[in-house]
């Protein structure tokens, strides 16, 4: 049976497990070490540190939306550089059943999380805090993983997923010009990009065409 003809059921079977959880086995131990040394240290009140925590989840929200929109979306070069993520993604949008890429790869994530935790260490003048903002920042990566496999490959059938699985798909199969957020429409709303015209051959084609320069530009 081809890929093309599997049920999600299907797919969601043939899912490698290992790596499908890689992620969030990893950065669960690394939050728990981080939160040990935090309660060691003393913590936080707990109005402080959850105002942290909401801040941290929102940073991801304008990353995901920032990333998707102006990086995983430009245009690939056919020679020379290409921004990282970009051609990975575009191939993501000719073929979004594949499941050879269920998840953002430790390589990628780790250097961007790694820059986070600095710069809200500078940001804030305590390590403590950083924490805290980046528990909200992995806590938003987490619900990304989640929704966008669901979206693909995932069986459940919970309201939010359902919205969620119909708005990301929505971008996939309707206009790729639209709809980047995946956790929260809230930056498609403030950036002018939630709402979606009567359907527009146009711009879903240009998405498709920029996924088809992609496996043409990469052997």
């Amino acid at each position: 049976m081809s890929r093309e003809k599997q049920t999600r059921l299907e797919r969601n079977q043939q899912v490698d497990r290992f790596q499908l959880y890689k992620p969030y086995a990893f950065y669960t131990a690394a939050l728990s070490l981080m939160h040990a040394a935090v309660v060691r240290g003393g913590g936080f009140s707990r109005y402080a540190a959850a105002a942290l925590v909401c801040a941290g989840l929102l940073t991801w929200g304008l990353y995901e939306y920032a990333v998707h929109r102006w990086v995983l979306h430009r245009e690939p070069k056919a020679e020379g550089f290409n921004l990282p993520g970009n051609l990975t993604h575009l191939r993501h949008h000719a073929d979004p059943n594949s499941l050879q890429r269920l998840n953002v790869q430790l390589s990628e994530s780790v250097p961007v999380c790694v820059a986070y935790y600095l710069l809200a260490w500078a940001a804030t003048g305590s390590w403590q805090a950083a924490v805290y903002l980046y528990t909200g920042l992995i806590a938003g990566y987490f619900f990304y993983e989640y929704l966008d496999f669901q979206a693909h490959h995932g069986t459940s059938r919970g309201r939010l997923t359902r919205y969620f699985r119909k708005y990301h798909l929505q971008h996939h199969h309707h206009d790729a010009t639209v709809r980047f957020g995946v956790t929260s429409p809230l930056f498609d709303y403030l950036f002018g990009t939630f709402h979606i015209e009567k359907r527009r051959g146009g711009a879903h084609a240009g998405g498709a065409a920029q996924a088809a320069g992609a496996g043409r530009n990469v052997s």
